[in-house]
């Protein structure tokens, strides 16, 4: 597999993986305010720290991904 390839290949996972993230952040900030305004539980605390896992992580992604581009634009 060719340089340019792989990186096009890396680029297309990063995307995908991102978006994963951002979708699974979405569904579980919906389950916080579930969690707030119908049960009434303190579990929300637990689900805003892995949320802003989630979102550093999908930041995290997309540097990769401007990084990535770059190196392609440059090759």
């Amino acid at each position: 597999m060719k340089s340019t390839e792989w990186i096009e290949s890396k680029i297309a996972d990063y995307k995908r993986f991102t978006l994963t993230l951002l979708i699974l952040s979405s569904y579980l900030y919906i389950g916080v305010l579930i969690s707030i305004y119908e049960y009434h539980s303190q579990a929300y605390l637990y689900l805003l720290i892995m949320i802003a896992g989630l979102l550093s992580a999908a930041f995290g992604f997309v540097l990769k991904l401007k990084k990535l581009r770059q190196h392609l634009l440059e090759e």
